[in-house]
């Protein structure tokens, strides 16, 4: 099995990561699903169905596996990020994948049902051979090929996986998990198959009307010379402008089932978010133990390895040599100046917010790549290395020796080159006194070492040396500054005392500046919402804000975010679903629904004034209007928005209106998004265009160019979908 071969080459990793991930999501809030009185917990509804937590989780465990694989077989990663732990942004993503797909599916399979339509396990195969599957096509996934989704190898590990389970044996964690990821990726298909032919039910059943097709060509087969007249409603102040209340209450009512639904029930809340930073006091206290360090290395330490162990150093001790781009960039740029046995530091490097000090034990130069090869003789008996070591080199030394031959039995590499930056990379050496020994050795003959850490030798041989580098070896102590206990207790106890001494909203907002505060506000905060303004693990925050028993005013406790976040919440709004009220903010700025009703009615009311002004007026006499921004347009179009450069923007309507016209007509004023235009015809230039009616027909259905038509059916069958099955989610409660 190629696939499940692939996947085990990459090593004991991926079983780690998957299984730490996997219970990193167990052991957190999905604890409860396994207590006894859990077990129908649901986490929403579709369509007033209950959904299974339980099925949730397992929907769950799929997709993290599935995403765990992908970035296993991604080939544009680096080894270092293949084998990453997912962050909590990575893992937040992943929980909402796994509820998109999970709901999806149900409405999706729900439709289809109604619909009568189905999908086959057939036909899943059948698409994932012909590749015509976009998300398995633009994945990367344990089962690419280069000539698409290898079947083959997925039916091999299908029939292997129910062998082992009906078997009862030695249980294989790396087949495990490439049967996870297919069960993921099953789903997806699925998803796609059933909404790809629930859209095509709609494609197919759209009918353009051939008249308005023929229209909409003819009237794009001329392009127009205008003479434009514009009169921006900047050109009138807002203060001339009066509209009531009862205006944008009526506009309200006669309109809100176009302004956005609130789908969701949400909160808006006033928050603080306290990070707590090192006091004077804790730099001094490390500061003071980073001088006793140094005093240490002046006065001869030599267990530089106890050394940075005892110091908590980011930055461990091995006695190996290392060129100077193998050190962190605040020691790189001060090495070459440090003489051997020359403390440099205390310093403070700002970029990682780190104390630092180094000594330079030694300094020498060495090769700047050799091209190696070699043997790693290992045993429990010294006798024995001794032997067999003794016995190989014999035989390597012998005249016409075949290295590949011999080295077959015993873990070897070949024709290795490596360069002083990576040398101790390459995991074949692990002391200095063998690293020396290769850096010094003549070309062409072999020689053995001495392992440090495992009972064995190193048999080598150095083919080739190129260049040469300056090499170190450096005894360093880097430290964070971080916070005391006491630091962070007494920022706790002053945010602690300032929500003590507040009763309401206002109290906080009133009081915050002189206790040195900033109120921050966040609307909709919703079953959606991954975190508080990127603080990390602020799911509790969310969960809390959520209770369906919250009321508009209840102030939380103070919640401890990460290692170093102090959080506290206020509520000041509670919002159900359903119709935005007129006076909700809508941004973070303090704009409500009020305000752009009003900014709209404004608008109009300026274009009425402009509008009336200009009525029965000539078209010079309306050129020579004081408010007038005159300019000539060329080549406007029937289909393209028109640019008005003395305004510097663009308006659609005006394209449609030159369309009807005839050369030397003069518009009446016409309302546009940014003004009032009046427009002459100066000029008609005839395109010569080939009428097809099926172009025409896409044209008209893909809402003017705007979309592939497909796209916009899919999408628009979605969102119609959430009507007729609407989701409720309830995720937070437990995951």
């Amino acid at each position: 099995m190629a696939t499940l071969q692939k996947l085990r080459n990459m090593g004991p990793l991926l079983v780690i990561f998957v299984g730490l991930a996997l219970f990193a999501f167990i052991a957190g809030d999905a604890w409860r699903l396994f207590q006894s009185d859990a077990m129908e917990a649901t986490v929403g509804t579709v369509d007033g169905d209950k959904l299974s937590a339980q099925d949730f989780q397992e929907v769950y465990n799929e997709c993290e596996t599935a995403q765990r694989l992908f970035k296993m077989s991604d080939p544009r990663l680096s080894d270092e990020q293949r084998s990453a732990a997912f962050t909590e942004t990575e893992l937040a993503y992943i929980k909402e994948e796994a509820w998109s797909v999970f709901t999806q599916l149900a409405v999706a399979e729900k439709q289809a049902k109604e619909l009568g339509i189905t999908v086959t396990y057939e036909e899943i195969i059948d698409l994932l051979e012909n590749n015509a599957c976009n998300y398995v096509n633009n994945t990367y996934h344990p089962f690419r090929t280069q000539a698409g989704f290898d079947v083959e190898s997925l039916n091999e590990i299908i029939a292997a996986y129910h062998q082992m389970m009906s078997d009862g044996g030695q249980y294989d964690s790396n087949l495990a998990a490439l049967h996870t990821c297919w069960k993921y990726i099953e789903k997806r298909v699925m998803l796609e198959a059933l909404t790809n032919k629930q859209v095509k039910l709609i494609e197919n059943a759209t009918i353009a009307n051939p008249v308005l097709a023929k229209k909409n060509f003819e009237l794009n087969d001329n392009s127009y010379n205008l003479e434009v007249a514009a009169f921006p409603y900047t050109s009138i102040e807002d203060s001339l402008v009066n509209v009531s209340d009862k205006e944008i209450e009526a506009y309200y009512n006669a309109n809100k089932k176009y302004f956005y639904e609130q789908l969701e029930d949400s909160r808006d809340i006033k928050y603080i978010s306290v990070k707590v930073t090192p006091s004077n006091e804790d730099k001094q206290a490390l500061l003071a133990q980073m001088n006793e360090y140094a005093d240490a290395l002046k006065n001869g330490e030599k267990d530089y390895d106890r050394l940075a162990r005892m110091a908590q150093s980011e930055f461990e001790y091995n006695d190996l040599l290392w060129a100077k781009e193998t050190f962190p960039e605040d020691i790189q740029v001060r090495i070459e100046q440090a003489n051997v046995n020359e403390v440099v530091g205390p310093y403070i490097n700002p970029s990682d917010n780190t104390y630092n000090l180094f000594m330079t034990t030694e300094k020498t130069t060495a090769p700047d790549s050799l091209l190696v090869r070699a043997i790693v003789v290992n045993s429990t008996s010294a006798e024995e290395v001794e032997a067999t070591t003794d016995s190989l080199l014999n035989l390597l030394k012998a005249k016409n020796s075949n290295f590949k031959e011999i080295a077959k039995n015993y873990a070897h590499v070949d024709s290795l080159w490596m360069t002083s930056k990576e040398f101790y990379a390459a995991g074949i050496i692990d002391n200095a006194e063998t690293q020396k020994a290769i850096y010094s050795a003549k070309t062409g003959v072999y020689a053995a070492a001495d392992f440090k850490t495992i009972p064995g030798k190193l048999i080598f041989q150095v083919i080739n040396k190129k260049g040469s580098n300056n090499v170190y070896n450096l005894a360093v102590v880097k430290r964070e500054i971080a916070f005391s206990n006491d630091t962070y207790e007494a920022a706790y106890n002053k945010l602690s005392q300032f929500i003590a001494d507040c009763s309401t909203v206002q109290d906080i907002e009133s009081k915050a500046m002189a206790s040195g505060y900033r109120v921050q506000k966040l609307n909709d905060v919703n079953a959606y919402t991954r975190n508080i303004n990127n603080i990390p693990q602020t799911g509790n925050v969310v969960k809390w804000v959520l209770d369906e028993e919250r009321k508009a005013g209840e102030f939380s406790g103070i919640e401890e975010c990460g290692n170093e976040y102090l959080l506290f919440v206020a509520v000041t709004s509670v919002n159900n679903k359903g119709y935005v009220a007129l006076d909700k903010e809508i941004n973070n700025y303090g704009t409500t629904l009020r305000d752009i009703i009003k900014s709209r009615l404004v608008l109009d009311k300026k274009a009425e004034m402009i509008t009336s002004e200009l009525a029965g007026k000539d078209f010079n006499a309306v050129k020579g209007n004081n408010k007038a921004q005159v300019t000539r347009v060329n080549m406007v179009e029937f289909k393209k928005p028109t640019h008005i450069s003395t305004l510097n923007v663009d308006e659609p309507i005006l394209g449609v209106v030159a369309s009807k016209m005839a050369v030397s007509d003069v518009s009446a004023p016409i309302k546009g998004d940014n003004g009032v235009y009046v427009i002459s015809v100066v000029g008609k230039n005839a395109k010569n265009g080939v009428y097809d009616e099926k172009k025409e027909n896409e044209y008209i259905l893909s809402n003017g160019g705007m979309y592939n038509y497909s796209n916009i059916v899919g999408q628009l069958y979605q969102m119609g979908l959430q009507e007729v099955y609407p989701i409720e989610n309830k995720l937070f409660r437990f995951f």
